[in-house]
């Protein structure tokens, strides 16, 4: 009786182990603190950037003969980005900034600079700054530039409507903005010097178009 009473507890004790160890583990607990992001994501809402960077790359030419390249400083900017779409936003030219590049001579280099600095063209002293300012934003069927800035451009303080394809990317705090080359009409902004349109001998005419490009660097306000 003894015995099959110490193994009757025996079974039992073996039982109630084995039921312990089939039992299923505890279901994982959510961690909000470690909660999945995708990265580049744009922030939902209305997010201010100020511009902390950007540089305009110019380009123009004569009839016949060489061209010139060069490029001009942002100065300052913000622009405005609204559930991950740029929605408006406004670029600060300083044009005591304008370089020529494409000149290796110095001498040649800071005559062109000049000349481009005087009154003939930009006149900086007078007009030390250009800029851009957009209040509408529309979608562009090109692939690389789903976007174009529809808004207006000053020089010399004259103003003309633009629209400019763009692409932006956002990283963290970090947007950038950048264009394919467009091109302007200089005559517009009154920038005629050996223009066509002022019977301008062939040899000596100035391409009435420029062409441009930019890229910005902002950060989150």
């Amino acid at each position: 009786m003894l015995r099959n009473t110490s193994l009757f507890f025996f079974f039992v004790i073996i039982t109630t182990a084995a039921c312990k160890n089939d039992s299923a583990p505890p279901a994982p607990q959510n961690n909000p603190a470690i909660a999945q992001t995708t990265p580049n994501t744009p922030p939902s809402g209305t997010i201010t950037y100020t511009v902390t960077s950007g540089t305009v790359f110019w380009s123009g030419k004569k009839t016949i003969g060489d061209s010139h390249e060069g490029t001009i400083t942002v100065s300052s900017g913000e622009l405005v980005v609204t559930n991950g779409n740029l929605e408006r936003g406004k670029i600060v030219l300083d044009m005591h900034s304008l370089a020529v590049t494409s000149i290796k001579d110095g001498g040649e280099k800071r005559d062109l600079e000049s000349h481009l600095k005087d009154v003939d063209f930009f006149e900086v002293n007078k007009f030390p700054t250009a800029e851009f300012a957009f209040n509408e934003v529309l979608p562009s069927n090109t692939q690389d530039f789903s976007q174009v800035a529809s808004g207006e451009l000053t020089i010399k303080g004259k103003t003309n409507g633009l629209n400019i394809p763009v692409t932006m990317k956002v990283s963290g705090d970090e947007l950038t903005v950048r264009s394919p080359s467009f091109s302007i009409n200089r005559t517009k902004w009154g920038i005629t010097f050996r223009s066509g349109m002022l019977g301008t001998v062939k040899d000596k005419l100035i391409e009435d178009t420029v062409l441009l490009t930019f890229k910005l660097t902002a950060k989150r306000s």
